[in-house]
């Protein structure tokens, strides 16, 4: 009886994924703004740690504090989850956010983020702008994401958050170790040089029409 009502409730997410709980916008005005909306992929088939986007911090889900963040900001339109996994499908749902049910194609070992929202953005054509977040990144706060929309709501193309680093990298080549991003005649001290800037994973901002040309990032 369980598994019963359990494919019935995948089937109606499926079925009601075009609809929003969560939205912000009154749909008997018509919108002159881009509709912006923020996706999580969490999908259930991680190979390192079984259900990590569900893993808990003092008994709060990964998924769970994300969406906390998310919800504080105002100048959303819609928040997604996409998963292929019930039980991520049920916490999401606990937390009264929209589902998009995941296709196994978009949800492989080998699937790329770009596939997962692209997939995303041609079932809903509404959307405009699209804000990746990674729940695996906990210490992610709603003052972070509320700069990244107010950036794209000025009518940037994309945005991506990054960590400033001073290692001092080395790579091998020929079983030989090169220095990348330094001279070992002239080692740097940190306060003299600004450091790298290095992808932390914690969010992706980009329109629909760069993640159209399959990219999240430009050099812009």
């Amino acid at each position: 009886m369980y598994w019963n009502k359990q494919v019935l409730y995948i089937i109606f997410i499926i079925v009601s994924a075009h609809c929003c709980k969560y939205y912000k916008r009154n749909p008997f005005v018509l919108e002159t703004r881009s509709h912006l909306a923020i996706i999580i992929l969490a999908r259930g088939g991680s190979k390192g740690i079984e259900l990590k986007n569900i893993a808990t911090i003092d008994g709060v889900s990964l998924l769970a504090i994300s969406l906390k963040h998310i919800k504080k900001v105002d100048d959303i339109d819609s928040i997604w989850v996409s998963t292929d996994h019930f039980k991520i499908l049920e916490e999401a749902d606990k937390e009264n956010v929209n589902v998009h049910w995941r296709s196994a194609a978009s949800a492989t070992d080998t699937a790329t983020s770009v596939e997962g929202v692209t997939e995303f953005l041609n079932h809903h054509s509404e959307v405009d702008i699209l804000g990746l977040i990674q729940c695996t990144s906990p210490f992610i706060s709603s003052k972070h994401i509320e700069k990244a929309v107010n950036f794209m709501r000025s009518g940037e193309e994309c945005i991506f958050s990054v960590t400033r680093s001073h290692q001092l990298l080395w790579t091998e080549l020929d079983n030989k170790l090169i220095p990348v991003n330094f001279n070992p005649n002239k080692r740097p001290r940190r306060q003299d040089w600004d450091g790298d800037l290095v992808e932390n994973g914690m969010f992706y901002f980009a329109t629909r029409q760069l993640i159209e040309k399959g990219l999240l990032q430009t050099t812009k």
